[in-house]
């Protein structure tokens, strides 16, 4: 049942809907209020909230796993990039849950009993591997974050201005966006464990501005810089640091005012490709670019840089798009991030397998509009990169953070049609790390021919060697005796129509032995005659042991392109002096016979096309990984990788 009384200091009413909430904030004159019995003792005033981007609120409704839940409370944590609220949920069923909406991700959880003892927060660096509650998790954020303000209905005894170590971690078994979360602000710590999903996926009502759209993409909120007296735009509350692009000083903001953090060190100003404020539609979505940044990875002397424009919508949250020597890439935060071990070539996330590309220490050189986090000119975070064309998997870590990002491939034409930008684009230079092979799909077509045609001369080589070709016309046996020095004739055959090809093939039972064959085939019907020669030979042994042979006793002679007609052989034998012995010989003449060498040398010329289509396409490859920091096997350029000059066939 709710409990209902009212506020010690200011009279207001206050309402608990949760019969396990037993501390709360007043929302009239904000004082901390505990539950005492049947009344409420006042704790102090409690400090007033940052106004945030969130379209959540208290009273606002969503359903989880078909679950309905309202939310009753929330405080609000700082960190040193920024602020986040955690939103306490009330199911239906009385269960209670948290809520984060930190930098437009939406992470559920539930506090959960560990199997077994937790690590010591001390123990803990990102990328550390733990196993909570049955899954695998990864270590990926380490925060020393403090609790500034409250609101609402809380579980727990709550104050401003406490200090919350907290751990947060990402699962790495396959588990649909796992997330957890260890709070040391108690002893022993708390356990929370729950899942990433998309706004939508909650299914909201009674939200801050409405069910899906807080406020249409592109809005704006005019400040003036304190440092130069320049305007500077506001998209969204969420940002925690704004860059004027006029005197290039970063900014934050806190409570509608302006205080300096640093001013840019940039010699050189940099106008951006896509103006800020301007909007593009992607993934059916309306996009409005709110910053810009410009960093860079030295080696050997020489900067790399790229530039890097962060976009906002409402309830989508932030993506970026990247660019970098003309060439672009849709960017999304990853929410299960793949198992990885430093040194480790090849990452497997989402069923797919990506290889180590470059890696470096990646400095911000330029920045100006707005971040979600503290942007800082000079900031390092160590990158890597793995690639599977058209994606690439990016890691970026720092001594307590270690995020992923998955980027997909963006043909400069779509960026064009969504922000028409002026001046045009620049186009786009060399091969991008993740560019799609353009041979790649020439080459699938050539396969795909490839296999259809040799499936076509396959059965058309059974069907003639079986049923329509190689039919006998003429079976006889003969006798060639050294004794009878005279030709012998064969029998008759008629050819009903004209033959491609007629083969005469002699099965003889020679023995160390050959025999000459001069034959003739003669038309009986117009006289006409074709001559041939030919000769049958086969020897064998054995020589220290070993046995040998040489020659055949079969011999096959054809003849092409023989009209109808009625046929014989005339056959003039000669048998060796060396061995004057009788020699048997079976004739068989056959028409149209399938001939398994043109079949063959088809099959060559067939497998012509595939090869010579690979070899474009892993010539493409090849260039691709002369560019990058490893070989295509993930060996680090430079190793003895005997595999690293074979490119790769992506």
């Amino acid at each position: 049942m709710p409990f209902s009384a009212n506020c010690p200091a200011c009279g207001a009413p206050v309402v608990f809907k949760s019969s396990a909430s037993f501390h709360g904030v007043c929302e009239f004159c904000r004082s901390t209020l505990v539950r005492q019995g049947g009344k409420l003792e006042n704790l102090g005033r409690m400090a007033d909230l940052v106004e945030d981007a969130s379209p959540i609120r208290i009273g606002a409704e969503g359903q989880y796993r078909g679950v309905h839940f309202a939310v009753v409370g929330r405080i609000q944590l700082r960190y040193a990039a920024g602020v986040w609220n955690e939103w306490h949920l009330l199911f239906d069923d009385q269960r209670g849950g948290w809520l984060s909406d930190a930098g437009g991700e939406y992470l559920i959880s539930f506090l959960t009993a560990p199997n077994g003892p937790l690590p010591e927060f001390a123990s803990l660096t990102p990328n550390d591997e733990i196993r909570l509650a049955g899954r695998d998790f990864v270590v990926t954020n380490i925060e020393e974050a403090l609790c500034i303000s409250g609101q609402g209905e809380l579980p727990f005894a709550f104050g401003a201005g406490y200090p919350a170590q907290l751990v947060d971690l990402r699962s790495t078994d396959g588990s649909a966006a796992a997330f957890a979360s260890i709070d040391y602000s108690e002893t022993p710590p708390l356990l929370f464990v729950g899942e990433s999903l998309p706004f939508a996926a909650f299914r909201f009502a009674n939200l801050r501005d409405g069910p899906a759209a807080p406020k249409p993409a592109g809005t704006l909120k005019a400040l003036q810089c304190p440092a130069c007296g320049g305007a500077i735009a506001l998209h969204d509350k969420a940002v925690q640091s704004v860059a004027c692009p006029s005197c290039l000083s970063v900014l934050e903001p806190d409570n509608e005012s302006l205080r300096i953090l640093a001013r840019a060190a940039a010699a050189t100003r940099i106008e951006p490709l896509l103006a800020l404020g301007s909007t593009g539609r992607f993934v059916g979505k309306d996009w409005t670019v709110i910053g810009f940044q410009e960093r860079a990875i030295t080696a050997d002397g020489i900067d790399y840089p790229w530039q890097e424009y962060l976009l906002h919508h409402p309830s989508e949250g932030f993506r970026w798009l990247v660019e970098a020597e003309g060439h672009w890439n849709w960017v999304s935060p990853v929410a299960t991030p793949p198992r990885y071990a430093v040194g480790q070539p090849v990452v497997s996330w989402n069923g797919e397998q990506y290889r180590r590309y470059s890696a470096g220490s990646a400095e911000t050189r330029y920045v100006i509009g707005e971040f979600t986090w503290k942007v800082s000119v000079g900031e390092i975070w160590e990158t890597i990169d793995f690639i599977a064309p058209p994606k690439m998997l990016s890691r970026e870590s720092s001594h307590n953070e270690t995020t992923w990002s998955i980027g997909e491939y963006l043909p400069a034409e779509e960026v064009v049609a969504a922000f028409k930008p002026k001046p045009t684009l620049p186009a786009a230079v060399g091969i991008g790390p993740n560019q799609p092979n353009p041979r790649s799909e020439s080459h699938r077509r050539v396969c795909r021919s490839f296999w259809k045609f040799l499936a076509l001369a396959i059965v058309a080589q059974l069907l003639w060697f079986f049923f329509l070709g190689g039919r006998t016309l003429l079976d006889q046996r003969l006798v060639f005796s050294p004794a009878n020095e005279e030709p012998v004739t064969t029998e008759t055959f008629r050819l009903d129509k004209g033959a491609r090809n007629l083969a005469m093939r002699h099965e003889t039972d020679l023995d160390n032995n050959w025999l000459g064959l001069g034959l003739t085939l003669v038309d009986k019907d117009s006289g006409r005659a074709w001559v041939a020669q030919s000769d049958v030979s086969y020897w064998h042994g054995v020589d220290d042991g070993e046995s040998w042979s040489e020659g055949d006793r079969s011999r096959e002679l054809v003849f092409r392109d023989l009209p109808a007609g009625t046929y014989y052989f005339v056959i003039d034998p000669e048998i060796s002096d060396e061995k004057p012995v009788a020699v048997a010989d079976r004739i068989k003449v056959i028409r149209d016979q399938a001939a398994w060498s043109n079949f063959f040398l088809l099959l060559i010329f067939l497998a012509s096309f595939p090869l010579f289509s690979r070899y474009r396409m892993s010539g493409f490859e090849n260039r691709r990984w002369q560019n990058a920091d490893y070989l295509s096997s993930g060996a680090e350029r430079g190793s003895t990788d005997s595999d690293g000059d074979s490119g790769g066939d992506d």
